[in-house]
């Protein structure tokens, strides 16, 4: 029908014959039209007249066809419509004429497509085309349409075949010119014969037809395309928006059946015109595709045997090798982790390999770097499928034959060795860097590293990191493991310090159960990437450290830090013991980031595990003031919060991280003072006191002593935000006088051992602080420290011991006294002085005060025995015994604290009296005492003791001889 010659008009005249024998019909009933039949409704003389007509003008037609033909393309629809009318009236009315009208309307059509490509090549390729219902194509498009809505069984054959037929004479005559290049893209192809009226028209009526018949009218489209080659790709492309499954369904059957007949060696266009296609098609019909590439893949798996059936993979391979479009690519891999996830699959898989190979590839080779070369290009969502399904394959399993393992781990090394290349072998960094799909899928986020991790649950999860997850929770062979931390190492390497760094955050996130080795040889792997490798990349802050900060951020989550944290302390401890090189590199991140361990600290949940890193650290390292106060703080504060646990273990655990963290700290100066400061202030403190046997009531004047516990305080600063002239920024003005009356404190009593147990505790932590400085200040801030704290006035509190008679420091002394009732740790802290002996010249003022209120007590006590007032007789014992203990009682009174027990209360005023008398006359001032090369210090030799500070002591030895008179020799030698 490309051409309407004279045989059509004899054909055409032949119908005048049929016409006559028509029954007739009464004038002016309107005109009908059966799709079988000729038309109803029109008389004979009427049709006769529009056959004689459109002889005649065919007739003419073609004479002037032959005559003038370089005219063919210069006449107009106007000439041509009297023709078109009568063409049209035929083709309706009269079925033996439709033949000869179709064709005269193709050869109508014909020029106007010539007209308009004419304006192509003559540089008019932005004219404006005629719109879908002018000149003759509207009216075709019109008629047409309208009877293959009345009739479509009769007319879509006939309408769907002539329409592609036209299409696909007209799209390889005017291949290379419907654009004006012949490197358009299919869409440019599609939109520019959409940009012709004629050619619109009957895709549209193509359409209509797949509409109502899509077997029929697809099998045509399809033998069409096939006829005309690529040139038509368009039109499928245009069909198949409208019906996606079907049309995608019939090319690539169409393509899998062309692949099969030529033995894996198509035509090179078959398969470039089934991958123009679905790229074509990708943007908005990716999950049809999925399911139609899907269809074929599971077809192998159903029993099928035919050829198709097992061409289906290698066709597959070479489709998407050969495809330029990622979305074609991602179509057809992703979710094959899923699809092949039974292992039957993959070992029926297996089994079709000796099959494919003589056939459709030339080696095993071959097969395998198409697979490598398939998986490199693998990028997106896509990536992490695609490796999940080769973990699962490397893997043996029973159901697995060896040889499937052996043949995807060399798939795995084939594709890191290619990635080595990439990354080590060639000049690929900065702007030449090149970005490898796969990796940059693993990585998730865009080729240009933006989005880098999908949230989840409120945090980032890389892809990457879930394989690893998922890898370590299930028992996994060394193969797979080295595999996997070869791939995530690359990521590290190649995709810049951002994705490196988000990387590790994401594999410190990754609950690894009882899979520890496998974790700790990645971990370490990305952190020797990330110091060796993107320490160059990166100014100012280490990488390493950078990445551990975003980990430990607390927007994460508790639960989510807490796992980075066993990570961590995982990483940490076996890299000591093996002495990996990774350790320092560790450790100086994590000293980096000791302002973020600390806050984490008071967090309940990550307070232990922070506190076990911030153990294994080299904390004796100069590191800076800010790092110091702030871990200060909050290894005290979790000091004091293990105190409160119940469990003796975890109570006892708790104190010796925060003593190693402590003793670090306490090599500083400015550490061990400020140490020291907020040990001795938290023992007074309400919510700490009663653990170390403060009394129900006891109460503590702190200038800024607030009714919340530590642990609220502590939150209160890390979340408040203060922001300017709001009121936020408002001081707090205090509290009116006391403010509101206590409640007395709710604080459980606890068991005189456990309180011992948190006294122990206490002393124990702060003799390793204090042993950190060999110069004995750490004994003395203590000393300074219980002064400042005990002591209300600021007025004589220096060593010398005033006569006795003054009584103006009566009170004060009494206050100093009702606190040690009240806080027993504070004899504790009174002894630890002591024990070193010249700091206790410091205390020299509450050490006085108990005497003179002592000495006062036992003078008004009417009692006959001094066992009589226990309390009373243990504090007298204890004041005796730090003075013994100090040496500020050397030589025969040493033994006063064995003879208090024996005595009265007369008696034991007499001792105090003469002890206060030695004290006077032997002023307790620290240059009475020398450093010995121990560290210990000795109090310096002193005269002969006179006989006025022992005489009263032997008397009372002597009429109590029966109790005490054994001491009489100790005194007697010690002179």
């Amino acid at each position: 029908m490309s051409e309407f010659t004279w045989p059509d008009c004899r054909a055409v005249y032949v119908v005048s014959m049929v016409v006559t024998g028509a029954s007739m019909v009464e004038p002016g009933h309107s005109t009908n039209m059966d799709g079988a039949g000729m038309g109803r409704g029109v008389s004979p003389t009427t049709l006769l007249a529009e056959l004689d007509r459109f002889l005649g003008l065919a007739v003419s037609a073609i004479s002037e066809k032959r005559s003038h033909s370089s005219r063919r393309d210069g006449s107009g629809d106007g000439e041509d419509q009297p023709t078109v009318d009568t063409a049209l009236f035929l083709l309706r009315n009269l079925p033996p004429a439709r033949p000869a009208a179709l064709a005269f309307l193709a050869h109508t059509l014909s020029r106007q497509v010539s007209s308009h490509m004419r304006g192509y090549s003559g540089g008019d390729g932005c004219r404006k085309s005629d719109g879908p219902d002018e000149g003759v194509s509207g009216q075709v498009e019109a008629l047409l349409g309208e009877v293959l809505e009345s009739a479509p069984s009769v007319w879509g054959p006939l309408v769907g075949q002539w329409a592609v037929d036209q299409l696909g004479r007209w799209s390889v005559e005017w291949a290379s010119t419907v654009v004006g290049r012949g490197d358009a893209t299919l869409e440019e192809v599609v939109a520019g014969w959409l940009s012709c009226s004629p050619a619109r028209a009957l895709a549209s009526l193509t359409v209509v037809c797949v509409a109502h018949d899509p077997d029929t009218a697809v099998a045509a489209l399809l033998d069409a395309s096939a006829a005309s080659g690529p040139a038509l790709d368009w039109l499928v492309a245009h069909v198949g928006c409208s019906f996606p499954a079907t049309v995608i369904g019939r090319v690539l059957g169409l393509g899998l059946r062309g692949f099969a007949a030529c033995h894996g060696r198509p035509p090179e266009h078959q398969l470039a015109s089934v991958n123009k296609i679905l790229s074509h098609l990708a943007d908005r019909h990716l999950p049809d595709i999925r399911r139609s590439l899907h269809a074929i893949l599971v077809r192998t798996f159903e029993g099928a045997s035919d050829a198709e059936a097992q061409a289906s993979v290698p066709f597959l391979l070479c489709l998407a090798v050969t495809s330029r479009s990622r979305a074609v690519l991602a179509a057809l891999t992703s979710g094959l982790d899923t699809l092949l996830s039974p292992s039957d699959r993959l070992a029926a898989l297996a089994n079709q390999v000796s099959w494919w190979v003589p056939r459709y590839f030339g080696s095993h080779g071959q097969l395998q770097e198409m697979v490598v070369h398939l998986v490199l290009d693998t990028g997106g969502s896509s990536a992490p499928s695609i490796l999940r399904l080769l973990m699962q394959g490397a893997a043996p399993t029973p159901k697995l034959p060896v040889a499937v393992a052996v043949a995807v781990n060399n798939i795995l090394q084939g594709v890191v060795g290619e990635i080595c290349m990439v990354t080590y072998m060639r000049r690929n960094s900065g702007a030449s860097r090149i970005l490898i799909p796969f990796l940059v899928g693993l990585r998730g986020g865009g080729l240009d590293g933006s989005d880098v991790g999908v949230a989840v649950g409120g945090r980032a999860v890389s892809p990457i990191a879930g394989l690893v997850e998922e890898t370590l929770a299930t028992p996994s062979s060394q193969a797979v493991i080295s595999h996997l931390k070869q791939l995530v190492t690359l990521v590290v390497v190649q995709q810049g310090p951002a994705t490196a760094a988000t990387t590790l955050g994401h594999l410190l996130h990754c609950s690894t159960h009882e899979a520890t080795a496998g974790h700790h040889q990645i971990l370490t792997s990305v952190i020797t990437a990330l110091t060796v490798h993107q320490a160059g990349r990166c100014s100012g802050e280490s990488p390493l450290a950078g990445a551990l900060a975003g980990a430990l951020q607390p927007q994460a989550g508790s639960s989510i830090i807490l796992t980075a944290l066993k990570s961590l302390d995982t990483l940490l401890s076996q890299s000591q013991q093996e002495c990996l090189h990774i350790y320092s590199n560790l450790t100086n991140a994590l000293l980096t980031n000791v302002p973020l361990l600390a806050e984490l600290i008071n967090d309940p949940v990550l307070g232990t595990a922070s506190v076990t890193i911030l153990s294994q650290l080299p904390l004796k390292k100069p590191i800076p003031v800010g790092h110091v106060l702030c871990l200060s703080h909050a290894v005290i504060f979790y000091f004091f919060s293990s105190l409160h646990e119940t469990n003796t273990i975890s109570k006892v655990s708790g104190v010796g991280k925060c003593q190693l963290v402590l003793s670090h700290l306490s090599h500083s100066s400015l550490g061990l003072n400020l140490i020291i400061r907020l040990l001795v202030e938290g023992v007074f403190r309400p919510e700490c006191a009663y653990l170390f046997g403060a009394e129900k009531y006891a109460t503590f004047n702190f200038k800024d002593l607030s009714g919340e516990m530590l642990i609220k305080a502590n939150r209160q600063f890390n979340s408040w935000v203060k922001v300017p002239q709001s009121h936020t920024s408002i001081f707090h003005m205090g509290i009116i006088g006391s403010g509101r009356n206590p409640q007395g404190n709710q604080n459980v009593m606890l068991s005189p051992d456990t309180i011992k147990l948190h006294t122990q505790l206490l002393l124990n932590t702060l003799s390793v602080c204090c042993a950190a400085q060999t110069n004995g200040e750490g004994a003395s801030t203590v000393a300074l420290l219980l002064v400042e704290l005990i002591s209300p006035d600021i007025m004589f509190n220096g060593f010398p011991w005033p006569e006795e008679y003054i009584k103006f420091t009566f009170e004060r002394d009494l206050a100093i006294k009702k606190t040690f009732e009240e806080f027993p740790v504070a004899w504790a802290l009174l002894e630890l002085v002591a024990t070193h002996r010249a700091a206790l010249s410091y205390c020299s003022v509450l050490v006085r005060a108990l005497a003179a209120s002592l000495t006062a007590f036992w003078n008004t006590c009417p009692l006959t025995s001094a066992q009589q007032v226990p309390d009373a007789l243990q504090a007298t014992q204890r004041l005796l015994e730090v003075m013994v203990t100090a040496q500020f009682l050397p030589g025969p009174l040493r033994v006063l604290p064995q003879m208090v027990e024996a005595m009265a209360p007369f008696e034991l005023v007499c001792i105090l009296q003469d002890v206060w008398v030695y004290m006077r006359d032997h002023t307790p001032s620290p240059d009475r005492w020398c450093e010995l090369p121990s560290g210990f210090h000795q109090r310096l030799p002193d005269p002969p003791m006179a006989t006025g500070y022992t005489e009263r002591i032997q008397r009372i030895i002597q009429s109590n001889v029966a109790t005490i008179g054994h001491l009489m020799s100790f005194m007697i030698n010690s002179k």
